[in-house]
């Protein structure tokens, strides 16, 4: 029995819904619709959500109807584990430039000021 596409698209829907509140692409354009017509920021964020949701559609179609399954299970779980790894390591690496740093706080700062307290 295959899923319905209302399932399907309810799933992914929510599945990037709870993936990007609250990640830095959300931070990122909150900032952006500061600065410039939120309607283009919309715009821009909605158009790149399509094409990366496409994107990702085709390769899980893709990647399971060119590969075996065994194949397809043990690469996914290499990109998990290495990204999982990945993550932190450039989260917590110690050699942050000092403009990067100063960059992230004045864009924090500015993000408090506009939808809360920096406490």
């Amino acid at each position: 029995m295959s899923p319905s596409v209302a399932q399907g698209f309810t799933k992914s829907l929510a599945m990037t819904v709870l993936s990007e509140i609250g990640d830095k692409t959300f931070v990122a354009a909150a900032i952006l619709a500061m600065r410039y017509p939120r309607r283009h920021v919309l715009s821009g964020c909605l158009g790149a959500l399509i094409v990366m949701t496409i994107l990702s559609a085709v390769v899980g179609w893709a990647a399971p109807n060119l590969l075996s399954r065994k194949w397809t299970r043990h690469i996914t779980t290499i990109l998990f584990l290495g990204f999982g790894q990945w993550s932190p390591r450039d989260a917590f690496k110690d050699g942050w430039e000092a403009g990067e740093l100063a960059t992230v706080e004045k864009e924090r700062v500015v993000f408090f000021q506009c939808f809360g307290t920096l406490s």
